[in-house]
């Protein structure tokens, strides 16, 4: 007899109860029922459950076989529903943790066309740099920058970006430029507050040591489009991810400074570690991958 057939019928009795409520929720007989745990413990050499008239009792061997067969009955749910909704257009609710530098960016633009393209799937976007337990938080991908601690996640890089430092022409004119990330310290530095490097600026020496320079200045605010027009005004420099500051840079109203000291970085995606990922999520970040270009 099927082993994998075995194992649904135990599974069955411990969580009915009975082999009598077993056989009704699996549309067999009782004698049937009761004939293949018999088999079963039969194949295993050892004694599953304990019977007795008032009630069934689970053995220390049968309560670790029956875990097994909790793990491998759902996946064989999992690999079904997978197969089923591979058929057809994903759906459903994906909730996504991101910070305000990727959003306010090309990120949210290709997050938008993503629901152009996905009408069925809803996305609820909270915006936060912190970082929060995705499990507790119900969250089911979250999009990061810079170094990744948490083990405990699965990590997917996106695209490779890097930390810049950047400037108005109007504020070089007035300040002149640094040469060296030490330099910052006589500058007058803007703090994204939101950023995990706020106040202390990485940078990467031309002999590939890494180094932190303590950023100080009159402006520290956790909202990004309020540091990129305090640069573009002339107000300071500003420091962080590339996408940041692209089109501004790309138009030339804003400078880079520093580039021999860039760090690279990236952006990525993180969710929980779990085999069963939906398609949904899958397709998600595909698209993310696909169509990020920073």
């Amino acid at each position: 007899m099927n082993i994998l057939t075995m194992m649904e019928t135990f599974a069955g009795v411990v969580e009915t109860g009975s082999f009598t409520a077993a056989a009704e929720r699996l549309g067999l007989s009782k004698s049937f029922v009761s004939k293949q745990v018999s088999q079963l413990e039969t194949e295993l050499g050892t004694r599953l459950l304990y019977r007795t008239t008032r009630k069934l009792s689970l053995s220390d061997e049968g309560t670790r076989f029956y875990n097994h067969c909790k793990l491998i009955m759902a996946a064989a749910d999992n690999a079904r529903a997978e197969i089923i909704e591979s058929q057809s257009n994903p759906r459903g609710k994906i909730r996504i943790a991101a910070p305000q530098s990727l959003v306010i960016t090309d990120v949210g633009q290709v997050l938008l066309r993503f629901q152009q393209e996905y009408p069925d799937i809803d996305l609820d976007v909270i915006v936060s740099g912190k970082f929060v337990d995705l499990v507790e938080k119900g969250i089911d991908l979250a999009l990061r920058v810079g170094q990744l601690e948490d083990s405990t996640l699965v990590s997917r890089r996106l695209v490779d970006c890097s930390f810049q430092v950047v400037a108005s022409p109007q504020y070089i004119d007035r300040r002149g430029k640094p040469n060296l990330p030490a330099d910052l310290t006589q500058h007058n530095c803007l703090v994204y507050s939101e950023s995990r490097v706020n106040r202390s600026w990485p940078f990467r020496m031309p002999n590939g040591e890494s180094v932190m320079v303590k950023a100080q200045g009159n402006l520290t605010c956790n909202d990004g489009h309020l540091i990129v027009n305090a640069a573009l005004e002339g107000l300071g420099i500003a420091f962080g991810p590339s996408f940041l500051f692209k089109k501004h840079v790309n138009a030339g109203t804003l400078n880079l400074l520093l580039t021999d000291y860039q760090l690279p970085t990236a952006i990525s995606a993180l969710y929980p570690l779990n085999r069963n990922l939906p398609r949904r999520v899958r397709v998600l970040i595909d698209f993310l991958a696909e169509h990020l270009s920073i």
